[in-house]
């Protein structure tokens, strides 16, 4: 097996501990409310990376990595898991994702976790906002210059840790209460905890930068 960069062994480490697991409110967790539910759950990560994927519709004639936990399956050969990981790959798009979901995973609308770091996506895929449970994305180390591209996020409810460091467009002066401020769902940026500060600040920089605007239309007009 090929070996897994320092931050990505981290990653999978806090992930598998109780502060990574997904929330189990009525919203998410549905209800059912036997073991079989939970193994799917809180099944292993359905992990593809390391492939040299250049779509994602390669992931189906490949059989995902086996790691701590062995990979279950249900009678019809379905994925009893709900977290997915295609980082490390050369992707620079998503097209597709929803039918990879459907014929992986035996509840693809149960999705929590898709781990997309380490690619080369210029942009982020409003594809992404049909996975509607989504609560961790991780995004970082990819090609995103944009920081308004932030703001196709704000419409994921339960999304609560997103990662885009090693983005070209943390390097935008704000970055951090910018995406604070767009996504205010959130209870982690880049590994770190949103603070009262961090949300404060946010709130400031969301006013002005309104404001700012606002005043530009009266003198536009």
């Amino acid at each position: 097996m090929e070996a897994v960069d320092s931050d990505t062994s981290q990653w999978v480490t806090d992930e598998q501990e109780e502060s990574t697991r997904p929330s189990t409110s009525r919203g998410l967790g549905g209800s059912i409310k036997t073991k079989e539910f939970d193994s799917i759950l809180y099944g292993p990560v359905v992990d593809y990376s390391f492939r040299n994927l250049e779509t994602l519709s390669d992931c189906v004639k490949l059989t995902p990595r086996t790691g701590f936990r062995p990979n279950e399956y249900t009678e019809n050969k379905k994925l009893k898991s709900c977290s997915l990981r295609l980082s490390h790959n050369r992707l620079c798009d998503l097209s597709g994702l929803q039918q990879v979901v459907d014929a992986l995973l035996v509840e693809p609308e149960r999705l929590f976790w898709i781990d997309l770091s380490f690619n080369s996506f210029p942009n982020i895929d409003p594809v992404l906002i049909q996975c509607t449970k989504l609560q961790i994305l991780n995004l970082h180390g990819n090609q995103i210059s944009e920081l308004y591209e932030v703001d196709k996020l704000a419409s994921l409810p339960h999304l609560r840790s997103l990662t885009l460091h090693g983005n070209p467009l943390e390097l935008v002066k704000g970055y951090r209460s910018y995406v604070v401020g767009i996504v205010p769902q959130l209870k982690s940026l880049d590994y770190s905890t949103i603070t009262k500060q961090d949300r404060s600040t946010a709130t400031i920089l969301k006013s002005f930068t309104k404001r700012k605007h606002v005043a530009r239309r009266k003198y536009d007009d």
